[in-house]
């Protein structure tokens, strides 16, 4: 229910830091064995298509979350008031992601998000390709102009294809345009490097956290891995509104 991550990518685990992220001994050796192929096979565009049968994973050993992960404006949707946070550290290419933006994140903002019951911040965690950063550099571009979730929706219905780094970002800005965004603007900003340091600040803070793959989520701190369904999601969000109600002893 989520891709793994390749030791020798861009991003590399800290599995030292906060152990709680850390999938476990048999796991990690389905890890070392699968990584390699996942890798390969997320370039085609068949291999991102998770099998209906496989089923998800949660940590046994969740740990109240220290330091609090800061969310950017333009990547969250929700009030900053809101009870419960949301947090998903993803990659463009995954097609785990995919399957939870397909098929579980609308039902997370019209039953939590638009009701002030929580809020949804998107953080980027890109090592299953070159093209992860470009497409992550590119939905940052998008958020300098205020589009940041309409760009991420992009990315999640279309294959964006290119080449090399140059064809794949004349892709990405030719992508951008077609929404009615500034493309004199958004290639730009793929060229000053603002965007990619955020994206790797993410990453970043991703790999300290011991995120091994995608996608990964924390709910108010509390760790949840892989494209699960919906109702894993609603129970562990009802627990964090649960305490949120109690009355402090």
């Amino acid at each position: 229910m989520m891709e793994p991550l390749q030791e020798s990518t861009l991003i590399t685990s800290d599995r030292a830091a906060l152990k709680w992220f850390a999938l476990g001994a048999a796991f990690g050796a389905i890890v070392a064995v699968g990584a390699m192929v996942i890798f390969t096979a997320a370039r085609t565009p068949s291999a991102a298509t998770p099998k209906p049968t496989e089923v998800g994973m949660t940590l046994p050993d969740a740990q109240p979350f220290l330091p609090k992960v800061a969310v950017r404006g333009p990547n969250t949707q929700g009030s900053a008031d809101a009870p419960v946070t949301i947090v998903e550290y993803s990659d463009f290419n995954c097609g785990f992601c995919r399957r939870f933006y397909a098929e579980t994140l609308q039902r997370i903002l019209d039953e939590y998000v638009k009701t002030n019951k929580a809020r949804f911040s998107y953080k980027h965690y890109p090592f299953l390709a070159e093209s992860s950063i470009w497409k992550a550099e590119a939905a940052e571009c998008a958020a300098e102009q205020g589009r940041f979730w309409d760009y991420h929706a992009l990315l999640f219905t279309q294959d964006i294809v290119g080449q090399d780094e140059a064809t794949m970002k004349q892709a990405l800005t030719t992508a951008a345009s077609g929404i009615q965004l500034n493309s004199e603007a958004f290639a730009d900003c793929l060229k000053a490097g603002n965007a990619r340091q955020r994206v790797q600040a993410d990453a970043e803070e991703g790999r300290r956290l011991g995120v091994s793959g995608t996608p990964s989520f924390l709910i108010n701190g509390r760790p949840l891995v892989g494209a699960q369904p919906y109702e894993a999601f609603k129970a562990m969000i009802e627990e964090e509104l649960a305490k949120a109600s109690s009355p402090t002893p």
